[in-house]
């Protein structure tokens, strides 16, 4: 072999890698992680900086490295029709086609692409300082694409703003707390806060039965066990039947108005300082009623049927714990709705509980067929009738039994995880 064909095989060596150079910058670049970069760039990490610089002005990188490997790729393909035409006279294009479409597919795409996607930033970091040179080098053809791609955005409209959506928002919020840049408990408020205004009041009511009231007749001494038993500020008055809702009467204003009683006429009088109360449907949205409520100046709302029927009550302080979780005060005795009896196997589950909540803890879709919104009226939806304690049922990976029941309402229910096999019966 003379000398003439070993500079050939070095100079297309020397292509073959500058290919996988450039391969492996594209993928790093469109791989890397804009959030831990600029963190990295925060606490002083001057490569991050410039590497951030070069990821925000991706068009123009993408383009240099195209430019460059079009380039290297051009290059290795006339050299190597020179080389083999020289060992092959008759058949040296046909084998120079094959042999480097081979080599450029596995050592110039594949696996500089594979190694660039699992350490991206690091290859990103590194490709920095000569991505800045060719830029400078290709600076003329970089600004001819660039007035390019600002004639074809007008023709064909491409300038438009891109609208992000909930699951794009949503998928960066996860990135951004995987990359370190934002805690978990951060990261639960702003995907609460994102998908807040999706959620309907029906979501969070407490219903019917479990509202504590009287009627505007009772005495003041059954009022007084009422806010004394219940612990509660505020509670709701009715006439004759709780869909004829008068009011809500703050603890303070029962006590006073027990101060300054001068008749035995207790019903007119305690009426007055019953305090209006809102209305609405359990189609509204939580985002809406918190708006409603701080334009009415209320904390809790009656939340009616298409007939005025009472359905619940929801308070602001249910509105807010969607937000930013439980809130508890020292009087709140707290009881947990999931507990965990053996560790990702057995659960026990208040009948109360959020069916999305369940069905995301055992990562099952398709909550929104139902109905309710709670486990009580899953459990009832399935079995297909009032069910009785010791009822079962499978369903996808789960296996629900009924443990406590108290006026036809399932109380609570024991979860067992089955394996992901099992199908929905």
């Amino acid at each position: 072999m003379d000398s003439d064909n070993i500079r050939s095989i070095i100079i297309l060596a020397a292509l073959v890698l500058l290919s996988a150079y450039f391969s492996s910058s594209e993928t790093a670049f469109t791989s890397a992680n804009r959030i831990r970069l600029r963190n990295e760039a925060e606490k002083g990490d001057k490569r991050s900086l410039k590497t951030l610089k070069l990821a925000e002005n991706f068009d123009s990188v993408l383009s240099t490295i195209l430019i460059g490997n079009n380039i290297v790729n051009i290059a290795m393909s006339a050299m190597a029709t020179l080389l083999f035409v020289n060992w092959f006279p008759v058949y040296g294009p046909t084998i120079a086609t094959v042999v480097m479409t081979i080599i450029i597919l596995i050592f110039g795409e594949i696996t500089p692409k594979s190694v660039a996607k699992a350490k991206s930033e690091t290859f990103a970091k590194s490709s920095t300082p000569y991505i800045y040179f060719l830029m400078n080098v290709f600076k003329p053809v970089l600004w001819i694409l660039k007035k390019w791609k600002l004639m074809l955005d007008k023709v064909f409209h491409l300038d438009q703003i891109e609208i992000i959506s909930e699951d794009e928002l949503l998928s960066i919020v996860d990135e951004a707390e995987s990359g370190g840049s934002i805690e978990d408990h951060e990261s639960q408020l702003v995907k609460s806060a994102i998908e807040f205004d999706d959620m309907e009041v029906s979501t969070i009511l407490t219903p019917r039965v479990d509202v504590v009231s009287f009627e505007l007749d009772s005495t003041d001494q059954e009022i007084e066990e009422l806010f004394m038993k219940h612990n509660y500020s505020r509670l709701i008055v009715y006439d004759e039947s709780i869909d004829n809702v008068l009011g809500v009467l703050h603890e303070k204003d029962f006590n006073r108005y027990l101060r300054s009683k001068q008749s035995e006429n207790s019903a007119k009088y305690l009426l007055s300082v019953v305090k209006d109360v809102i209305f609405v449907p359990p189609v509204m949205n939580l985002s809406r009623l918190l708006r409603y409520m701080q334009q009415s100046k209320t904390h809790m709302a009656i939340v009616t049927d298409e007939h005025g029927g009472t359905i619940g009550i929801a308070t602001m302080e249910d509105v807010l714990e969607e937000l930013v979780g439980e809130i508890w005060d020292e009087s709140d005795i707290i009881d947990e709705e999931i507990v965990e009896l053996k560790a990702g196997k057995r659960y026990k589950i208040k009948g109360t509980a959020s069916l999305e909540k369940i069905f995301e803890l055992f990562g099952i879709p398709g909550h929104e067929k139902y109905i309710s919104n709670s486990v009580s009226g899953f459990v009832i939806e399935e079995l297909g009738q009032f069910p009785q304690v010791g009822d079962s049922f499978k369903y996808y990976n789960m296996k629900v039994s009924v443990t406590a029941l108290r006026n036809r309402r399932v109380l609570e229910v024991q979860i067992d995880y089955l394996p992901s096999d099992v199908d929905e019966e």
